[in-house]
């Protein structure tokens, strides 16, 4: 009898053990780095300067397939998702026309005195979320604005008009 357990017991752990070696080697790695380069392709490095903004690369959440989402599924997290903020963005704002990019990031917003209201953001992990709303006297009607929404709570922080002309060929949305 006893014979017959150490050899199940030993059969099962050779198992996870090949299984786990399985997955390892097809499975690909977590992603432990966030990408080179600047945090939003839509906003410039020199424009977030001007607006006093300070973006620092994170890494970016896994985002399900619709297909999943369409079920109910949802990972356990403790951060938005990038739809989520952008659902945010459209609730606290009228007039919202486009987002064109939604990122992950720690912010941080100086030069206080020029805000006039709003919570200090200093190094603060917040969805960056770029897009357009309407407005009486820009130009076409449609100004482009960068939202600071907290990823935790989904809370807007502040909304900031972006400064000078945006770069042409934004990115699509997504995060």
């Amino acid at each position: 009898m006893w014979t017959r357990g150490g050899v199940a017991l030993l059969v099962a752990a050779l198992a996870g053990l090949v299984s786990g070696v399985f997955l390892s080697v097809t499975m690909p790695g977590p992603v432990t780095i966030t990408r080179p380069g600047p945090v939003l392709e839509t906003v410039t490095p020199a424009q977030l300067t001007a607006m006093n903004v300070r973006l620092d690369a994170a890494l970016q959440p896994v985002d399900l397939p619709d297909w999943l989402r369409g079920v109910g599924v949802r990972l356990p997290a403790t951060v938005l998702l990038a739809g989520d903020a952008e659902a945010a963005v459209r609730k606290g704002n009228s007039g919202v026309r486009t987002v064109a990019e939604r990122v992950l990031a720690y912010a941080t917003l100086t030069g206080s005195g020029n805000r006039p209201r709003g919570p200090t953001i200093v190094r603060r992990l917040a969805w960056a979320v770029v897009g357009s709303r309407a407005a009486a006297g820009s130009v076409g009607g449609v100004l482009p604005v960068l939202w600071l929404i907290d990823a935790r709570t989904g809370r807007q922080l502040v909304e900031l008009t972006v400064l000078g002309p945006a770069p042409a060929g934004g990115a699509a949305a997504g995060p």
